[in-house]
């Protein structure tokens, strides 16, 4: 199973840092969601929460293709 991750992780045999990066904080946001509509919490607090996370994870990805592509 780590070595499936791993490779759905790399490009080119490296592992992304950026990738792990962006899934990560994907599924921390993800568990936040689920997490505060389990607890009854307040939406507008976890939304903006989960907000912060999942947009990192994708600006994150967003960056590194502009980065990638200027050089």
């Amino acid at each position: 199973m780590g070595k499936f991750v791993k490779e759905l992780l790399a490009e080119n045999g490296n592992v992304s840092t950026t990738r792990v990066m962006s899934l990560t904080s994907l599924f921390i946001g993800a568990m936040i969601a689920i997490y505060g509509i389990y607890m009854g919490k307040d939406m507008g607090g976890i939304a903006e929460i989960c907000g912060i996370f999942v947009g990192s994870s994708f600006s994150a990805k967003v960056a590194q293709k502009y980065m990638e592509g200027s050089k």
